[in-house]
């Protein structure tokens, strides 16, 4: 069942969002819930920045991980716990606005698998993820029509 994009405004609703959100400022830029896909930019976070001046790899699995938990939560209607990630970093992602985009690639009745890439400012295909999600233990977010 996919999900409009009320469903996703309210579920980016502040008072919605966990307290690590408030550490990637972000705006989703496009979003198809029928295809289960999501464009991100992100605005620049120079604490991210490792001894070379770029995004430090961890921030940016956390980045690759904001597209790939919102292209599934479009795809079923809820927020699912990840269960395995794996990153490949192909290029330096420079400290700058970034872009990422998400999509899911199955949707079954436990598992949905996600992936994602990340771009540096300069256009560069800095990252690349895919992911596991579960559906066991997801958490359901009302939509404008339920209540």
């Amino acid at each position: 069942m996919a999900f409009d994009h009320e469903a996703l405004r309210a579920a980016l609703a502040p008072e919605n969002l966990p307290a690590c959100a408030a550490l990637m400022p972000f705006e989703v830029i496009a979003a198809d819930a029928a295809e289960g896909s999501v464009r991100i930019e992100f605005a620049p976070q120079p604490a991210f920045g490792n001894h070379f001046g770029d995004i430090q790899g961890g921030f940016i699995v956390a980045m690759l991980d904001l597209p790939l938990t919102l292209a599934a939560f479009l795809k079923t209607g809820e927020f699912l716990p990840t269960v395995e990630i794996k990153t490949s970093f192909l290029a330096p992602a420079r400290i700058g606005r970034c872009i990422a985009e998400g999509g899911v690639l199955r949707a079954g009745r436990t598992l949905v698998f996600t992936e994602a890439k990340l771009w540096s400012g300069d256009g560069t295909l800095a990252a690349h993820a895919t992911a596991t999600a579960t559906r066991t233990g997801s958490l359901a977010m009302p939509t404008p029509h339920d209540s």
